[in-house]
């Protein structure tokens, strides 16, 4: 096993949670910034990285009045009085 890193290669730490910290340089040159979205896939016992091929992003940013109006939505009922 080659311990010494190359271009293409570098160890990296877990650190808690499963965080792995990728090289600056790989970043700058993949054009990964803080935020982005990127899919990783476990390939046998290999760990894919990918960068995404497009703006698409598999969530969505709700606005504040959008959230306000889910929260009316759900709200329950007044709870009626118990019967004597």
């Amino acid at each position: 096993m080659n311990l010494q890193p190359t271009a293409d290669q570098e160890w990296l730490r877990v650190l808690g949670k499963g965080m792995i910290t990728l090289p600056k340089r790989w970043r700058q040159d993949l054009g990964i910034s803080e935020g982005d979205v990127v899919k990783a896939k476990k390939l046998g016992q290999q760990l894919v990285i990918e960068t995404a091929t497009s703006n698409f992003a598999p969530y969505r940013v709700f606005s504040d009045a959008e959230i306000e109006e889910f929260l009316k939505e759900d709200k329950l009922p007044a709870a009626s009085p118990k019967n004597a």
